[in-house]
């Protein structure tokens, strides 16, 4: 089992500054410099990717564990980016529509308490889900605002 982490405020904050940081560096920084900077094994628009992807992921979860009742999820699959080629400043829109969805789903009261059940994770809850999206995509804008500051 899977200790479950709080959904709050805060976290709503991190969610819509992840977006706008990424949001930020994609409309400063030209696509291709994007794709020249690594960031392990991927490319920046690799990594703007494969956290658009894993939001859009956790906001359905969201909204599923919000409208549903304990809903079963999967877990997403190792890896997951997309193709290098795609546009940056797509991606970004779509993280920022993907973040505001959890935030606008968790607005009802007790919604961040409403259960899933996760595959890996065990019984976890809406606003768990939200957090753990928070911590994940904040873990990457922070990659990015190191590797892009402000000039």
């Amino acid at each position: 089992m899977t200790e479950l982490l709080g959904y709050d405020d805060d976290t709503a904050f991190t969610l819509m500054d992840v977006a706008a940081t990424v949001n930020a560096i994609v409309r400063r920084v030209p696509a291709e410099r994007l794709r020249a900077a690594r960031f392990g094994d991927w490319d920046g628009v690799e990594l703007i990717g494969h956290v658009t992807d894993v939001a859009e992921v956790f906001a359905e979860r969201v909204r599923r564990a919000v409208a549903e009742d304990s809903p079963a999820l999967t877990a997403i699959p190792e890896g997951m980016l997309g193709d290098s080629q795609r546009d940056p400043m797509d991606l970004a829109r779509r993280l920022l529509a993907a973040h505001q969805r959890i935030v606008a789903a968790l607005q009802a009261p007790a919604a961040a308490s409403r259960p899933a059940i996760h595959q890996e994770w065990g019984p976890v809850n809406a606003g768990h889900l939200a957090a753990y999206e928070a911590g994940h995509s904040g873990a990457h804008a922070s990659e990015f605002a190191t590797a892009f500051p402000p000039t």
